[in-house]
């Protein structure tokens, strides 16, 4: 396996990372034309490079990986904090510190790769350290990418399901 480098995202990344996410939006717009779309590519590296030049708190992680010498995927995930009220609430879970992981996307080319694994593994250790008890996340249920690879790879399981109608 090639050698992965998993860093944080910085300024300059913005390229890179613009393509990994329209490729993810073809992905799924392929997948449900209905639910998701592929935005508008006109000042997108901008966007993404005025992202990274903000600061960030020490609960958000941002993370690139690097193969062959090029932004070949990223994740992005928050600590989300006991909430005041948890004796009070049904959810055991929130009254621990719980990570979200808000997005993640490898390069269609290096797929299967090991890049994902690396960057989740990335961001399950940062949760560890910052007494995170579990990391919690949401994606595509007709993913036949991004569904087996959290059941059977990484060992998530289900626990909900969302339900939408449209309104027309």
């Amino acid at each position: 396996m090639d050698h992965i480098v998993v860093r944080p995202a910085q300024p300059g990344d913005g390229g890179d990372l613009a393509r990994g996410y329209l490729q993810s939006c073809r992905y799924y717009a392929q997948l449900d034309p209905e639910a998701f779309q592929v935005p508008s590519t006109v000042g997108l590296t901008e966007w993404i490079e005025a992202s990274l030049q903000r600061p960030r708190s020490q609960d958000n992680l941002w993370l690139v990986a690097e193969l062959d010498g090029r932004v070949v995927g990223n994740v992005e995930a928050r600590l989300e904090r006991p909430v005041d009220d948890a004796a009070r609430q049904m959810l055991r879970e929130l009254g621990q510190v719980r990570v979200w992981v808000n997005l993640l996307d490898v390069d269609e080319s290096y797929r299967r790769r090991g890049v994902a694994t690396r960057l989740i593994q990335e961001v399950e250790q940062w949760g560890r350290a910052n007494g995170a008890t579990l990391v919690a996340l949401d994606t595509y249920i007709g993913s036949p990418l991004s569904v087996p690879f959290y059941e059977k790879r990484m060992g998530y399981r289900r626990q909900a399901v969302i339900f939408r109608k449209a309104l027309r």
